[in-house]
């Protein structure tokens, strides 16, 4: 953890180093998150609410599956871009230094501009989580906890699968975006709106529904059952294929570099 500590310090002492283009992303980086929520509120003036969510329920959902989105792309930033490495031969020097392979590959770079998506989903949480009647204690603190890393476990997880599938590609596979760009989208709405297939698919295979649905029916005060709490412990259990496979690339790759 030092070495991951000194990584990210040294490398946003970089990119301050060019202020005005940091500023200037991290301002871009806001003002689309935010365009994206009124695009979510002018949806609820016109419908009012979807099944039986309100704006401000859904507002919530939206605000926290782009708050770890956006962490994902902050701090994993080496493992989306894992095809330049292993295109440039960089993970051969990654392999022969005494630390694990994948966390090295995720030290290799951070976005820090993406601070300002960060800053406006978590206004929107907060905004959110004011206008909602919520019984709060301690048990429901942990269950927000819980969510939001559940919810950055399965970003990493998919992460993870993007930069595996690299050691048989070496070129990155834009169908990959499709579980991050695309889970990130159907995540933002509660999955019981859904066709049964797709909410099968998005719990069970890429279990979106284990963070967005089941704890928040809790949360909310939808249903009593306190068990629902614990469901976003589940998604570790996604990660152990994800790793399987990384693993399984290391041993399969050949040195693509000059």
């Amino acid at each position: 953890m030092k070495v991951y500590l000194k990584t990210i310090l040294m490398l946003i002492k970089m990119q301050l180093e060019y202020r005005k283009a940091f500023i200037i992303s991290v301002i871009g980086s806001f003002l689309i998150t935010f365009l994206l929520t009124i695009s979510v509120y002018f949806l609820f003036e016109e419908f009012n609410q979807i099944g039986d969510w309100t704006f401000y329920e859904v507002a919530f959902l939206f605000g926290m599956v782009f708050l770890n989105f956006s962490l994902s792309e902050m701090f994993l930033r080496g493992l989306d871009h894992f095809d330049n490495v292993i295109k440039n031969g960089e993970f051969d020097r990654i392999l022969i230094r005494p630390q694990n392979a994948l966390l090295q590959s995720t030290c290799m770079e951070f976005d820090f501009s993406k601070i300002g998506r960060t800053v406006q989903c978590i206004c929107v949480i907060v905004i959110a989580l004011l206008n909602i009647n919520i019984d709060w204690n301690l048990f429901r603190v942990l269950v927000f906890v819980l969510m939001n890393l559940g919810c950055f476990i399965i970003f990493l997880g998919i992460f993870i699968l993007k930069a595996s599938f690299c050691f048989w590609t070496v070129d990155g596979l834009e169908f990959m975006n499709i579980l991050a760009e695309g889970g990130k989208k159907v995540a933002q709405y509660p999955i019981d709106i859904y066709a049964k297939w797709f909410r099968i698919f998005f719990t069970f295979i890429v279990p979106f529904g284990l963070v967005n649905y089941y704890p928040v029916l809790y949360l909310f005060g939808k249903v009593d059952n306190f068990y629902y709490g614990f469901i976003p412990i589940f998604t570790v259990i996604f990660l152990i294929p994800c790793i399987c496979v990384w693993k399984i690339g290391v041993k399969h790759y050949e040195s693509t570099g000059s």
